[in-house]
C-alpha cells in the first residue's frame, strides 16, 4: 500500500451544478490552474465542461493548450504564467491573457503588433485587494490609453473582490462601487468587453449585488470553503481525500515519548500508529502536533513529527490494524476535515495544501465516492 489522493469526480460535478444554480444568471469561470489545484487538470476539466462551465482559468499557456487538446471549446483565460512564453500560442490555440499590470498591457499590445493579430486580453484593476491590477484611482486615464491601442483587443474587464466572510462586507461594498465606476468608464471610452467579472464563489453566495456576468470559482468547486463563515453559506462536498495507511502500531505507556524521545508524550496508556504518508508527499511538517486526522470515522491527533515518509497518530485505547486507511483531509464516514481548518493552523491558504502535493503522489479517480 502507498499514500493516495482519492478524487471523487461525482462530488466535483455536484459542486459545480449547485454553484451554477446559486449564482444564476451568471456563469462560472472554473479555475483549474496549477493542475486543477492538485486534483488533476484533465479529469477535472472534463467534468466541469460537462457540468456547464462558461469558461476556464489556467495558470499557463501549456495548461490552456492541454484543455484545447481535450476538445474543450469554451473560453480559456491564462491567469498567471505567460510573460516570456511563445505568445503565438494564444492565437494558435484561442487563448485569452490576463493583463494584470500596465507592463502586461503594453507587452500584449507589442506582441499583438508583431504577430499581426490582437491577443484577446482581460484587463484587471485593483479595487482594494492590493495585490495585482491597474490602480483604480487612475482608471479613467488608463482606460482612455487602452481604448487608443489598436493592437489590443479587450474581451474582459475584471478585479478581485477581497471577500472571505461577513467581516469583509464593508470593504467588499467599496470595491463593488469602484468596479461599477470602472465598468461605466470603460463603456464611455468605447470599450465593450464580452466578460465582466469581480466575484469569487464566496462573494457571489454572500453578496448577490456583486456585478458581472461571470463568477470565478476556484477551491469551492473542489468542495472546500475558504473559511468557516463561508462554510455556513452553502453545501460543500469535498472532492479530494488525502489518505495514508497504518504501517505499524505500538503500545504506549503514559508519558512515553512517541515516535521518539521528547517529540510527544502519551497522556495516558494507549496505542500509537505509524502512517505511510509524510512531507515527501507534500503534507506540511508544520502540522505535526497541531491537527487531527480521521481514523475509523473519528478525529484522532497527529502527534510527534511528520517525517519524509511517515507520520504518527494516537488512537487511544483501541489499536489500529495494519493497512487501515487514515484520512489527512477530506471525508471518512460522516466526518470531514476541511482544508481551511488546516490552513488556519499554519497561516497558508486552503488551496495551497492541495497544490503542494507531490506530482508523483498517486491520484485515484472515481465517478462517485460510493464506487
Amino acid at each position: 500500500m502507498a499514500p493516495i489522493a482519492r478524487i471523487d469526480l461525482g462530488a466535483l460535478q455536484r459542486n459545480a451544478e449547485r454553484l451554477l444554480e446559486a449564482v444564476q444568471p451568471r456563469g462560472l469561470l472554473a479555475v483549474v490552474k496549477w493542475n486543477g489545484y492538485g486534483h488533476g487538470l484533465a479529469d477535472c476539466a472534463r467534468v466541469l465542461d460537462r457540468a456547464g462551465a462558461a469558461g476556464f482559468g489556467v495558470s499557463s499557456p501549456q495548461e490552456g493548450i492541454e484543455l484545447r487538446k481535450l476538445g474543450i471549446s469554451q473560453p480559456i483565460l491564462v491567469m498567471t504564467d505567460w510573460v516570456g512564453k511563445p505568445l503565438h500560442d494564444f492565437l494558435d490555440w484561442d487563448l485569452e491573457a490576463a493583463a494584470t499590470s500596465w507592463y502586461k498591457v503594453e507587452y500584449l499590445a507589442a506582441a499583438s503588433r508583431k504577430l499581426g493579430r490582437p491577443i484577446p486580453a482581460h484587463v484587471k484593476f485593483d479595487t482594494g485587494l492590493g495585490r495585482v491590477g491597474l490602480p483604480h484611482s487612475d482608471s479613467r486615464h488608463l482606460l482612455e490609453r487602452i481604448a487608443g491601442m489598436s493592437d489590443l483587443r479587450v474581451v474582459g474587464l475584471y478585479s478581485h473582490l477581497a471577500y472571505n466572510g461577513p467581516r469583509d462586507r464593508e470593504r467588499g461594498s467599496l470595491q463593488i462601487e469602484r468596479f461599477n465606476r470602472i465598468v461605466s468608464e470603460a463603456r464611455e471610452v468605447g470599450l465593450t468587453p464580452r466578460w465582466v467579472h469581480l466575484a469569487n464563489s464566496a462573494a457571489a453566495l454572500a453578496m448577490p449585488e456583486v456585478p458581472g456576468d461571470l463568477v470565478r470559482t476556484g477551491i469551492a468547486l473542489y468542495g472546500q470553503p475558504p473559511s468557516a463563515e463561508v462554510a455556513k453559506l452553502h453545501s460543500f462536498e469535498p472532492v479530494m481525500s488525502l489518505t495514508g495507511h497504518v504501517r505499524s502500531i505500538r503500545r504506549l505507556r503514559r508519558g512515553f515519548g512517541y515516535p521518539a524521545g521528547m517529540l510527544w508524550k502519551a497522556p495516558r496508556e494507549g496505542w500509537g500508529a505509524e502512517i505511510d504518508l509524510g512531507y515527501s508527499a507534500g503534507f506540511p511538517r508544520s502540522l505535526a502536533g497541531r491537527c487531527s486526522v480521521l481514523w475509523r470515522g473519528n478525529r484522532v491527533p497527529l502527534v510527534g513529527a511528520v517525517g519524509g515518509e511517515a507520520s504518527y497518530v494516537f488512537t487511544g485505547s483501541e489499536p489500529a490494524t495494519i493497512g487501515e486507511e487514515v484520512v489527512f483531509w477530506g471525508r471518512q464516514g460522516s466526518e470531514t476535515i476541511y482544508l481551511y481548518e488546516l490552513a488556519d493552523l499554519i497561516g497558508c491558504l486552503p488551496y495551497e495544501l492541495t497544490t503542494w502535493l507531490a506530482p508523483d503522489l498517486e491520484r485515484s479517480f472515481t465517478a462517485d465516492r460510493n464506487q
